[in-house]
């Protein structure tokens, strides 16, 4: 027993070790960069000490680490975003496996899934506006956006009464203020159902919003269901 914990030590430190290399350069913010010193090494040293270096197991675990400091770098233009968007459900898929596998506390899990998404959002809304002469328009939040096209949970009603419709993925909503109306879809609800992103069907025009502040729009009359044809 005192030998297989001294192996796993030196595993870990090896490990870790060898992530430091990783990030050395990198620009991901300090709270994933310590995520991935502290917590993605340990699951790595269980793979390999069950499963070896050769096992699929442990390659994709490397492969989502590459893959996280990647999404989180600046994306060039419209070509790299849409990459983005497009690995982004199986990267979190990943990283969520892991951190259920590590045993990972929900407050702490949530609180990084959360700021990588709005890291994601930030960096996908740069990307797709990128070498574009896009006109200013009116941003109805000031909140920070979340990538589209991740597979999420339904929007549903809380119980204190709120008149938002039930939503889902692909639904579309009028959004109303003093200088325009836009009718635009909703195309990604954050895991934690706590935010969610609404664009144009060319996903250029963005709008993301709390869910206690879509309710308020829909309340004030600010948001509303299109009208049935």
């Amino acid at each position: 027993m005192a030998n297989r914990s001294i192996l796993m030590s030196e595993v870990f430190i090896k490990i870790q070790d060898e992530m430091a290399q990783q990030i050395r350069n990198d620009r991901a913010p300090e709270e994933v960069h310590a995520f991935l010193l502290r917590d993605w090494p340990r699951l790595l040293t269980g793979i390999y000490l069950v499963k070896g270096n050769q096992h699929s197991d442990w390659k994709a675990g490397w492969e989502a680490v590459s893959a996280l400091l990647w999404s989180l770098a600046p994306k060039r233009g419209r070509e790299e975003t849409l990459t983005l968007l497009s690995m982004l459900p199986t990267l979190l898929a990943r990283l969520h496996a892991g951190c259920a596998a590590l045993g990972m506390e929900v407050g702490a899990r949530d609180a990084l899934f959360e700021r990588m998404a709005m890291l994601h959002a930030a960096l996908a809304r740069e990307g797709l506006q990128a070498g574009q002469n896009l006109e200013k328009k009116e941003v109805l939040s000031a909140d920070p956006s979340v990538p589209r096209n991740l597979a999420a949970p339904e929007l549903a009603n809380t119980d204190q009464g709120a008149r938002m419709p039930v939503l889902k993925l692909d639904d579309r909503v009028v959004f109303r203020s003093a200088a325009a109306e836009r009718q635009l879809v909703l195309t990604w609800i954050s895991p934690m159902g706590g935010m969610v992103l609404f664009t144009n069907e060319q996903g250029l025009d963005a709008v993301t919003l709390t869910r206690a502040r879509l309710e308020a729009k829909f309340q004030s009359g600010e948001a509303s269901l299109p009208p049935r044809p």
